[in-house]
Parts: structure tokens; C-alpha cells; sequence
């Protein structure tokens, strides 16, 4: 279980291998719109000059802005401070640095999980920059610039009540997942493991937002929650002064997180891609990483569609 900082570092030690870990601070202020978005907000701010090599597509050149859809509520990855307006973390510290290199800002627009996808496909935003994970399957609809590569963990309540100690032990538990999350096949993988050695299946209750999931094992409506590792960890250590939960690492692969944008804007697409690069190769990238102590997700170089399942 993650309760203390030394234990923290064990686990990250761990998550190097299975590509996760966790922590970190950033900031800028965004104002809230009615139906609980909040409204685009510029990351502007890198002191890095446009490259003049970049090619945008003419409706970003005309808008001012590339609008990307996040959810907001994935700390370390992006999130709101305690004041409600402040964003931060580790993808609006890295549009900053993209949007100097760009030269137009990368503002955020907030929405539940599920509707990033279809605000991308009706064009509400341009791309979506969240802890999304790429996979086979979402390649079909979106072209991803995958820029961490990172493993899941269970959160579970704090001195971990019931002693999970992976997915195995959850046959006949309540599991909260995010609804269209790529964790869910292996929550029903594990279930379906449970009922074939006759014991009870695990009752998945899936939730819009991963903060709606989480209050549920905050509250012991359920078991644990099941989700990205490096957003785990951090709440684990930082939640309640790291007294309100634990998390544990699940074993498995890592995958990549993805900048997905609409499989037809490949000017967008590629913009991007060169801006990722960029922050690698100019140091920036390493420099966020390390400040939220997530080093261990960095990549050596941005790939596109790089999903192997």
C-alpha cells in the first residue's frame, strides 16, 4: 500500500518498470462557464520562440488558439487547486511549453470522460489533451500523439480495510471505473477469472468523472477504483495528507497516454507531434516530468499511434 513518502518512492521505483509513478504542483487561473465547463483557458506563457517551420491548419490560425478537451480532474496529469481556478499539472505545464513553440496558445475546455470523444468528433475542439490512454481500437476514430507511457492501480480506502493486494483478491468486490475507460476490460478479464475458479464475480459500477469514482471508495460504497497509476499514487500521497487512501500498482504492461486529434486533421496532427518533439529536445519535457516526479513516464521521443493493443 502508498502511505508515506519512502513508500511512495518504492512504488515509483516499481512503476519505472511498469511505466508509472507519481507527485507535483503547477498553476495558471481559469474561470467556469454554465454546465460546469470550464471555459478555454490560454497556456500561453513559454518563453520559446514559434518555430517558423510550423504548419497549422487555417481555422487554428484564423481562431488564435488550439481549444483542447480535458477532463481536470487527473491530478498530477491536470487538475484544478484547491481554489477551484488555478490549473495545473503535467499536461498544462506541457502546453505551455508546446504553445510557445507554436506560436498560438493551447487553451483547455473541461468535459466528463465520456464526452471528449464526441466533442472531438463533432468539433468542439481540436484535440483532446487528457490522461487517455491509446489504444487499437480508439486508432480507428483519432490519430494519437502518444507523449508518457504509463501502468493503472487500484485505489483503495486508507490501511486498505479489505487487503487487496491486486485484481485477483477483488472476485466478489464493487469496483469503480470510469465509464469508456480502457481499464474496464481489465476489471471483466479479472471478474471472468473469479467465476471460472467458482468464486463470485466483481460488480463493476462505472461513473462519468474519475472524481465521482473515487468519492465511491472514499465513502465505501465500493471496494477500490481502478485507474491510470501515476493519478492514483499522487492521491494516495496527497489526499487528506495521504490518510484518506492507498493505492496499489497493478502488474502488467504500460500504455501510452495520447494527444488524440480527428484522423482528417493531419496538419494538426502533425503540428503537434513536432511541438512534443521540440519540449524533448529542448529540455523542457524532462524539466516538467521532474517536477511532479514523474520521470519514469517520459518517452525519448513522441510517437504516433503507437498502441500495441
Amino acid at each position: 500500500m502508498i502511505r508515506n513518502s519512502r513508500t511512495v518512492m518504492a512504488g515509483v521505483a516499481l512503476l519505472a518498470a511498469l511505466g508509472m509513478a507519481a507527485c507535483g504542483s503547477s498553476s495558471t487561473q481559469a474561470s467556469s462557464t454554465s454546465g460546469g465547463a470550464a471555459s478555454p483557458t490560454s497556456t500561453s506563457g513559454s518563453e520559446a520562440s514559434p518555430s517558423s517551420t510550423v504548419s497549422l491548419p487555417a481555422s487554428i490560425r484564423t481562431a488564435g488558439a488550439i481549444t483542447v478537451g480535458s477532463e481536470l480532474t487527473v491530478p498530477p496529469m491536470i487538475f484544478f487547486e484547491a481554489n477551484g481556478t488555478t490549473m495545473s499539472g503535467i499536461d498544462y505545464d506541457l502546453a505551455q511549453a508546446m504553445s510557445g513553440y507554436l506560436g498560438v496558445p493551447i487553451k483547455f475546455k473541461q468535459y466528463a470522460f465520456p464526452g471528449l470523444q464526441p466533442a472531438l468528433e463533432a468539433g468542439k475542439i481540436d484535440a483532446i489533451f487528457d490522461a487517455i490512454n491509446d489504444t487499437k481500437q480508439r486508432e480507428q476514430q483519432f490519430n494519437f500523439i502518444d507523449y508518457v507511457s504509463a501502468g493503472n492501480a487500484l485505489l483503495l480506502q486508507a490501511n486498505n480495510p479489505d487487503g487487496i493486494q491486486s485484481l485477483a483478491d477483488m472476485c466478489g468486490h464493487d469496483m469503480a471505473a470510469v465509464s469508456g475507460s480502457v481499464q474496464i476490460a481489465l476489471v471483466q478479464t479479472a471478474s471472468n477469472a473469479c467465476t471460472t475458479k467458482g468464486d463470485k464475480p466483481i460488480t463493476i459500477s462505472q461513473y462519468q468523472s474519475a472524481a465521482t469514482a473515487r468519492l465511491q471508495v472514499q465513502t465505501g460504497k465500493v471496494t477500490a477504483f481502478i485507474g491510470n497509476g501515476p493519478v492514483l499514487l499522487y492521491l494516495a500521497k496527497t489526499a487528506g495528507n495521504g490518510k484518506t487512501f492507498d493505492a496499489i500498482p497493478i502488474p502488467g504492461p504500460p500504455s501510452y497516454y495520447g494527444i488524440a486529434v480527428a484522423k482528417s486533421n493531419t496538419a494538426l496532427l502533425n503540428a503537434l507531434l513536432a511541438a512534443v518533439n521540440h519540449t524533448i529536445t529542448d529540455g523542457a519535457y524532462q524539466k516538467v516530468l521532474a517536477k511532479y516526479g514523474l520521470s519514469a513516464i517520459g518517452l525519448p521521443k513522441a510517437v504516433v499511434n503507437g498502441a500495441t493493443s
